[in-house]
């Protein structure tokens, strides 16, 4: 354990004395990828977004909109070894999963994860995690070639007999995030109506400090009104702490779709929990809650 605590103080440092992500190489990636990324300047980090909207998901009777659903991203960064790194998860029906990886293979990235993001989703919805180190127009354009595998089969299937199941009107979004702090000790906002968090780690991967806009963190969005809403979080737990945070999970009755690896190469080896609840967002806000805190040791599982 106290290995593991220096390791993750050099990261730390070292997380410090990246270099940037230039303008040029980000004006290079918006190009490549046809969007428009956010920089992290702290974490020297170029993250982009990529809402899965041509996608109609239900929970049930529950049809959710496209800012509900789980959305892919990618991250970009300076690597230690090459110019750049990328770690990115993309959110996949299962059509899509074959030829999907075929073309990250093919196109240079690694295939590091798959599973599930939601059970009872209808389609259903998987998280494929890849990486790679090189340049940022190489990386940033076997990214975009996946992408458009991806919006090449759903053309397709369109053109085909792809039909839109029935469900409800989805849930406007209306969440506060003010209340949902407080309860949970963090600074998430909810612009949109869907609030969003997260709580970064800094980790090596392949020698290269990494941190919570390169995939190393639990994310959580509770998304739908203060009484009718849905919790989707993937946390993430080194070995020692993945038994109590599963005990944790399921004493809450919340879900879990997935425990996975998202990296090849990362020390500490990290565990992600994907886990997801549907509830008021207060009661999601406090079995999260206890959720962190057995996980931090603040409280004990069963209790």
């Amino acid at each position: 354990m106290k290995y593991r605590w220096v390791v993750i103080v050099a990261a730390v440092c070292s997380t410090a004395q990246m270099p940037p992500v230039s303008d040029q190489a980000r004006a290079a990636l918006d190009g490549a990828l046809g969007a428009k990324g956010v920089y992290v300047s702290e974490e020297s980090a170029y993250r982009f977004l990529f809402p899965r909207a041509d996608v109609s998901v239900r929970i049930g009777a529950q049809r959710l909109s496209p800012e509900q659903a789980p959305a892919s991203w990618a991250t970009f960064a300076p690597s230690k070894r090459r110019e750049a790194m990328v770690s990115a998860e993309l959110v996949v029906l299962d059509d899509e999963v074959n030829p999907t990886i075929s073309v990250a293979l093919k196109s240079g990235l690694e295939v590091t994860g798959l599973g599930p993001v939601l059970l009872s989703s209808q389609p259903t919805l998987l998280a494929l995690n890849v990486s790679a180190e090189g340049s940022y127009s190489s990386l940033g354009a076997a990214v975009r070639k996946v992408l458009d595998e991806v919006r090449r089969i759903r053309a397709d299937k369109r053109g085909a007999s792809e039909t839109p199941k029935p469900g409800t009107t989805p849930t406007k979004n209306a969440i506060d995030a003010a209340p949902l702090n407080a309860i949970l000790s963090m600074r998430g906002a909810a612009p949109d109506g869907i609030y969003r968090a997260s709580i970064g780690r800094i980790g090596l991967l392949n020698g290269t400090p990494v941190g919570r806009e390169m995939g190393m963190s639990t994310r959580l969005t509770i998304s739908g009104t203060s009484q009718q809403a849905l919790l989707d979080a993937d946390l993430i737990a080194t070995d020692d702490e993945l038994q109590r945070v599963l005990s944790a999970i399921t004493t809450r009755n919340l879900n879990i779709s997935a425990i996975r690896n998202h990296f090849v190469g990362d020390h500490p080896q990290a565990f992600f929990v994907r886990f997801w609840g549907q509830g008021t967002a207060s009661d999601l806000a406090r079995a999260l809650r206890y959720v962190l805190d057995v996980q931090t040791g603040a409280a004990r599982s069963g209790k």
